[in-house]
């Protein structure tokens, strides 16, 4: 499941890939939502591509359960103003040894993630649902700036 994973990121990338990100983002930490025990401290750096109707993303951070995974996902802004944007994004990511933990796991441990994103200048904060006997929901924040 790791190479098809693999595949589909760098096909979804590859016409992105010929030009540099036009932002960079550093996440933070997160919140878990009715749930505990979990790691709330998790720093990751992404690198985006900005299109004219949507934004595509790829990078690594550390999880919930303190292990590094890897996320490809894809971004819509819903409402634009001058100094932020709001929307919906949704994507893949690789959760070693506990993508089976998510009810929406693809199998082995690749898992499906979705959510609603707002930024502000230079923050931003993520919203993701989640249907899991663990959490009701995720908040993660972070910094993000234009690339140079």
């Amino acid at each position: 499941m790791r190479p098809i994973f693999l595949s589909l990121s760098l096909c979804l990338f590859a016409t992105a890939l010929e030009a540099g990100p036009d932002r960079f983002s550093i996440l933070l930490g997160s919140k878990h939502i009715g749930g505990t025990g979990f790691n709330e401290v998790n720093p990751g750096f992404f690198a985006t591509w900005e299109r004219e109707h949507s934004s595509l993303s790829v990078g690594a951070f550390m999880n919930s359960y303190e292990r590094v995974s890897i996320a490809a996902t894809s971004y819509r802004p819903l409402k634009l103003w001058s100094e932020g944007d709001f929307g919906i994004f949704g994507g893949l990511a690789l959760y070693p040894e506990n993508g089976r933990n998510f009810s929406t796991h693809l199998g082995e441990d690749i898992v499906v993630i979705g959510g609603f994103q707002a930024r502000y200048r230079n923050t931003f904060v993520q919203l993701i649902p989640m249907n899991a006997e663990s959490a009701d929901g995720l908040i993660s924040f972070g910094f993000t700036f234009s690339a140079p």
